[in-house]
């Protein structure tokens, strides 16, 4: 009996607080887009270790960054990241109830006045750690960096999400703004010396993550389609039809390659180990991800394309690791 009622305690125990957490963990990792975030992280530090610092220490002793700084300037943009989904979920709770109800967590688990509170929190915790560096490198005016991503994830959230093509272009914008931003902190870096391999290798990732994720903007708008009607949105495919919006996602596609077949040739005879791994893992999926476009016919066939557009952004972030 007493094993019996032991088990029946630990039952109740799992069920009333153990349980409850797990939930409030899994909806917290789901409204911050926590592997995003861990893409970011991972960007802008084999972006500064493999890029940046290298090219630095080709011309002085040392960098201005040291792993410390590093650190908190990359959790400075996470904390900005992960504010801005969140902002994002709050005001898409209409669309997202049509296209990703397993993903709504707002008003199902966390009060709205809850994810104001985070939001707020969040972005001031980033601007005091930008702050903190800006003032020891005596370089304030960097701050409107960051201050300058939170006005554009507010502004995209509420306003231009729903407007033709802006939208999408601003999220590519801020996505490349990571990596221009963390150059503008480092003040040896020469960002504008394109006669320099490393400012080159620079401008050619940039690029790269502006390109793939205007990209992939454009796909997920065609996979949401549904709920973006009922909100009265004006995506690309609303606008001109999905038989366009394919058009203009194969026209990039298109660029992209072009800007990658452009990186081959410059690298070939210095990183053949980079342009080989490009080739196979980045370029080559990319052709596979243009034919899946083409023959796209539901929203089914537009999801699993924008999680292959993710695969591909990954794969080119490790070969970062290959310079």
């Amino acid at each position: 009996m007493s094993t019996y009622l032991e088990g029946l305690q630990k039952m109740n125990y799992f069920r009333l607080f153990i349980l409850p957490f797990m939930q409030q963990l899994k909806a917290i990792f789901t409204l911050i887009r926590f592997p995003n975030l861990l893409f970011i992280l991972i960007t802008q530090w084999l972006v500064y270790t493999q890029i940046i610092s290298p090219s630095v220490l080709s011309e002085y002793t040392h960098t201005t960054f040291g792993k410390s700084e590093l650190v908190l300037f990359i959790l400075s943009t996470v904390l900005i990241a992960a504010a801005g989904y969140i902002i994002n979920d709050y005001f898409d709770i209409g669309i997202d109830v049509i296209n990703k109800p397993q993903r709504v967590t707002i008003e199902k688990i966390f009060k709205r006045r809850t994810i104001i509170i985070a939001h707020v929190l969040l972005n001031l915790a980033a601007i005091c750690m930008a702050g903190y560096l800006a003032f020891t490198f005596l370089r304030l005016r960097l701050i409107g960096l960051q201050l300058l991503s939170i006005l554009l994830l507010y502004v995209y959230s509420t306003t231009f999400k729903r407007r033709l093509i802006i939208g999408n272009l601003m999220i590519a914008f801020l996505n490349a703004l990571t990596l221009v931003s963390l150059a503008f902190y480092e003040p040896k870096f020469n960002l504008f010396s394109v006669n320099q391999l490393g400012m080159q290798l620079f401008w050619v990732y940039v690029l790269f993550a502006f390109l793939i994720t205007w990209i992939r903007e454009i796909v997920k708008d065609i996979e949401d389609v549904k709920g973006d009607t009922s909100q009265n949105c004006r995506t690309i495919p609303l606008v001109f039809g999905i038989t366009k919006a394919k058009q203009i996602i194969c026209f990039f596609l298109v660029v992209l390659m072009i800007l990658l077949l452009f990186t081959f040739f410059n690298l070939f005879f210095t990183h053949k180990a980079l342009v080989f791994f490009l080739l196979s893992f980045v370029f080559m999926p990319l052709i596979y991800i243009f034919y899946l476009v083409c023959k796209a016919t539901n929203s089914r066939h537009f999801h699993w394309i924008s999680q292959y557009i993710k695969y591909c952004t990954f794969l080119g972030i490790l070969s970062l690791l290959l310079i």
